[in-house]
């Protein structure tokens, strides 16, 4: 009869093959810059080190209304002096090293001795980089993911042993309502810590976190302007719902989708075992469920996904051995280059010049037409940072800046084209730097046909256009 006794793996043997796998995930996460909110990142970070103070409304806009409650200062502040070291290469490999500090909190917090040849583990790590590899940008969600494996990892930590360790997830609060205030992922996680097993201990460190979400200049403000949003988020991609995602062909989404399912048959496996998977079983359904309405969390429900398999006790039937553990890093390995060709995001160091519009940008710095401009939502971002000498009519902050009716004259503007006359008359454009592509490409081709408006620059990716 074989043994029932615990595998024991080679410590050695066991780190080379995480090592060797941190290292090609970080190079599957070295992905050309694709996202355009980066860009208002380093403008408004520069600001604030330029000032010596957080802005207090916003300086980039001629349409924002109101007080900016800019919650992620810290973030902006951190991307800004990236760049000034490294440039935007150093923003990418920053970017890449925030996915790997992920996988390797993972791996340290929940990979017990002996795992390293079981395929869900691997399959976990996989589906996490991908979901997070293939969606990440430098920006504040990058750090969030980072505290928030953290925070998961301490919660591991204290199901096996409680100690006072768990008190550390408060200065992580503290860091994360400074980062990306408003992000309630932490203290949701160390809620269902309380749930599964209620002590005292417990209970302050769930009522500190709570607090913790306060502790930035903004104090309780920091919630309010999330939960009127009742407008914009469904327009904005990353709060789609779920189902709206994976019949896009989201890879991201499909890469959590497929960890979690495994993830949760290896509880009901687990739990037929008599194995603990309270803590586990809850957080994955709770995540789930939200991720089913918003499909930004299915960042985090990777995370959790990746964590839960990393932890999946070995059958007798897959005893370690040398032939098997090189066996599960060469599928592994397999399956991010298999993942790597589905990507939009080529890997590489600077700009995705096929989707920022850096010849427009040149353009502009050249020529200096005369505003005000009007510009489509995705560009906003871009031109906040490279054609700083005009204000932009929108960007991608926008909630965070813009009113609700704004973004709807927006929306309109995209469905009705003439309706562009009447924001004309209230905003007196002289400018429009359009996308030609996408969301918002039949108004350029309406704009581009009107007698007083004529094209003076485009390319595959932007049209420029001046009032005569």
């Amino acid at each position: 009869m074989p043994s029932d006794r615990p595998i024991d793996a080679s410590p050695t043997a066991g780190k080379v093959a995480s090592l060797v796998f941190l290292v090609v995930a970080g190079i599957f996460c070295l992905r050309q810059l694709n996202a355009f909110d980066v860009f208002w990142y380093l403008r408004s970070g520069e600001e604030i080190l330029r000032r010596h103070a957080l802005l207090p409304t916003d300086p980039f806009s001629y349409t924002s209304a109101g007080p900016w409650i800019n919650h992620e200062w810290l973030a902006e502040i951190c991307m800004a002096l990236v760049h000034r070291v490294g440039g935007l290469a150093g923003l990418v490999v920053f970017q890449a090293a925030a996915i790997v500090a992920v996988l390797a909190i993972l791996m340290r917090g929940c990979w017990p001795a002996g795992h390293l040849e079981r395929w869900p583990a691997w399959l976990g790590l996989v589906c996490a980089t991908v979901t997070l590899g293939l969606s990440a940008e430098p920006r504040a969600q990058l750090i969030a993911w980072v505290l928030f494996a953290a925070t998961l990892s301490l919660c591991f930590a204290d199901l096996a042993r409680p100690s006072r360790r768990l008190f550390w997830a408060l200065p992580i609060g503290v860091l994360w309502a400074n980062i990306h205030g408003g992000n309630p992922t932490g203290v949701a996680l160390l809620g269902i810590l309380f749930l599964t097993g209620p002590s005292w201990r417990r209970a302050l460190v769930l009522g500190g976190a709570a607090l913790a979400t306060l502790a930035s200049p903004y104090g309780l403000r920091v919630h309010g302007h999330f939960l009127g949003a009742h407008e914009a988020l469904p327009e904005i991609r990353e709060w789609y719902p779920l189902l709206k995602t994976l019949a896009m062909g989201s890879v991201p989404q499909w890469a959590a989708v497929i960890s979690v399912l495994v993830a949760l048959l290896g509880l009901v496996l687990r739990y037929r075992r008599r194995e603990p998977i309270r803590f586990e079983a809850i957080a994955l359904l709770v995540f789930f469920a939200i991720a089913t309405c918003y499909a930004r969390f299915t960042w985090e429900l990777s995370i959790l996904s990746a964590a839960s398999l990393l932890r999946s006790s070995p059958r007798q039937a897959w005893r370690d051995s040398p032939a098997r553990r090189v066996l599960g890093l060469v599928m592994a390995l397999a399956l991010l280059v298999l993942a790597s060709t589905t990507a939009a995001q080529p890997v590489g160091l600077g700009l995705n010049a096929n989707r920022i519009p850096v010849a427009a940008a040149t353009f502009l710095q050249r020529h200096q037409p005369p505003g005000p401009m009007l510009n489509s939502y995705n560009f906003g971002g871009y031109l906040m940072w490279a054609y700083p000498r005009e204000k932009v009519f929108i960007d991608s902050r926008a909630f965070m800046i813009y009113s609700e009716a704004h973004l709807r004259d927006l929306l309109r503007l995209y469905e009705e084209p003439p309706f562009f006359r009447e924001l004309e008359r209230r905003w007196h454009f002289r400018l429009a730097v359009l996308q030609r592509a996408g969301r918002g490409a039949h108004f350029a081709a309406w704009l581009r046909m009107q007698p007083d408006w004529q094209v003076i620059y485009e390319d595959d990716l932007a049209i420029i256009l001046s009032k005569t």
